[in-house]
């Protein structure tokens, strides 16, 4: 049935704090092999020469890809063992706690800084905007639909509330539709250059329309790009 298609039910057996650093150490850290739509996105979002700090980057490839199209590129992650990963290829960085996030970073004047989706995972979301936007530019982010027409239709017809997790349920906290985030985004006084749903329902490709004309309804991940206000 294409409603629930894809959509995973909970798995509670291992429930324990979370450990970023355990966890990057059981997974193994290998880069993915391409990059994700929402990448290929952010990727042609940024332009060369930029300065670009990448927040909560896990194993994505768009730090590498983007140094290689001319970036000036910095990682930040909570692990570790991120940041050795990306040593590798010769990408430097530094350890960010955005639940503990200072007012000062160690290098600021960003022309962009990625939060790819990273902000459902936190507590504190708007703490963290407006500390980072004395820091930047431009934000680009995304985030996970909530109001997604596969999860609207499980929580109706099967009861229950959609996944958007996989090691651990504490790693989404926060919850927006496609509406409520742009809202959110204008109350910390951003101001919205471009959105763009990466993926969503297109009926097997034949109306890839539809995230774009209906994204509260019909886009999955969706792109935010904002500038800071001055």
């Amino acid at each position: 049935m294409f409603y629930f298609a894809n959509t995973r039910k909970p798995n509670f057996n291992k429930i324990e704090k979370i450990n970023y650093n355990r966890y990057w150490q059981e997974r193994g850290f290998e880069l993915n092999k391409k990059l994700k739509e929402r990448e290929e996105i952010i990727l042609d979002l940024i332009p060369v020469g930029a300065k670009v700090l990448d927040i909560g980057c896990g194993n994505s490839r768009l730090p590498v890809v983007l140094k290689a199209k001319g970036c000036l590129l910095t990682v930040a992650d909570i692990s570790g063992e991120v940041l050795a990963g990306y040593r590798q290829y010769d990408l430097e960085g530094w350890i960010i706690d955005l639940e503990n996030i200072k007012p000062d970073l160690p290098d600021s004047d960003y022309d962009f800084i990625i939060l790819s989706e990273v902000l459902e995972h936190t507590t504190n979301p708007e703490e963290i905007i407006l500390t980072l936007k004395k820091h930047t530019k431009n934000f680009i982010i995304t985030i996970p639909n909530s109001a997604f027409y596969r999860y609207r239709f499980q929580l109706m017809f099967v009861g229950r509330f959609f996944t958007q997790w996989v090691y651990h349920p504490s790693e989404h906290l926060r919850f927006w539709s496609h509406l409520d985030f742009l809202d959110w985004l204008r109350a910390l006084d951003l101001k919205m250059i471009k959105t763009i749903s990466s993926n969503g329902l297109s009926f097997g490709g034949l109306m890839p329309w539809l995230k774009y004309i209906w994204p509260n309804l019909f886009g999955h991940q969706i792109v935010y790009y904002c500038s800071v206000k001055k």
